[in-house]
């Protein structure tokens, strides 16, 4: 009979070569996902697949960007999560312009913005 073994208690996180912890980037005092409250929403099934290929692409984009960037002075790829923040903070930002009573008219008060 074999036995299972975790590792988890035995590996800790100061048990890390000083090369790699030399190049690991400073971390915040605080991350910001410890700031961030849980809210679901629901999507349209095409709307995730733009975000994620906008996801895609910005990354892409980015990777090309930093290339010739050492490691420390990269920065982390860009999450959904990430992208619809900003949506939101530009919806709110802009929450004087916006008028409507459906979803249809929120959405052609946010296109008069872009004109």
């Amino acid at each position: 009979m074999s036995k299972n073994v975790s590792l988890r208690n035995t590996i800790r996180p100061n048990d890390v070569p000083e090369q790699a912890a030399a190049i690991r980037p400073a971390t915040p005092a605080t991350p910001p996902s410890e700031e961030l409250v849980r809210k679901e929403t629901r999507l349209l099934p095409e709307q995730i697949d733009e975000i994620s290929r906008l996801r895609r692409r910005l990354n892409t984009d980015r990777k090309a960007a930093e290339q010739a960037l050492p490691f420390e002075q990269r920065s982390t790829a860009i999450p959904d999560q990430a992208l619809t923040r900003a949506a939101i903070t530009f919806l709110l930002e802009n929450a004087d312009a916006i008028h409507g009573w459906t979803e249809a008219d929120v959405l052609e008060s946010l296109r008069r913005l872009k004109n």
